[in-house]
């Protein structure tokens, strides 16, 4: 897996691509930990083709964290595949997603100020 990060208006932005499944999740969970990452965070799915329970479990974590730390995890971008899964297991209602990264950047920015 492979995954970029860059910061824009104090907002990080974490883009992983490929399959985010049990083999992959230790390496996304091992750059959170020692990324910089901002207390408010964009996940562009833009470029996962895969996403299992532990991806989706790795991604609630990820939340969980941030939230509890005064951030959130805000969704970007997923294609139809990544959506159903969230869709189906009905944790969509527990992010705000975007189908669009720069509606999802300026929402993240605009919540962060507002914490």
């Amino acid at each position: 897996m492979i995954i970029s990060e860059k910061i824009i208006s104090n907002i990080s932005i974490l883009a992983p691509e490929g399959s985010l499944d049990a083999a992959t999740v230790p390496q996304l969970q091992n750059f959170t930990a020692k990324s910089e990452l901002t207390p408010t965070l964009v996940l562009n799915l833009s470029r996962v083709d895969f996403l299992d329970s532990s991806g989706l479990g790795a991604i609630v974590g990820m939340a969980r964290n941030k939230r509890e730390s005064g951030g959130d995890v805000v969704l970007a971008c997923m294609n139809d595949r990544v959506r159903k899964v969230f869709e189906i297991t009905r944790v969509a209602r527990l992010f705000h997603i975007f189908d669009d990264l720069e509606a999802a950047a300026g929402y993240a920015e605009k919540h962060q100020k507002s914490l």
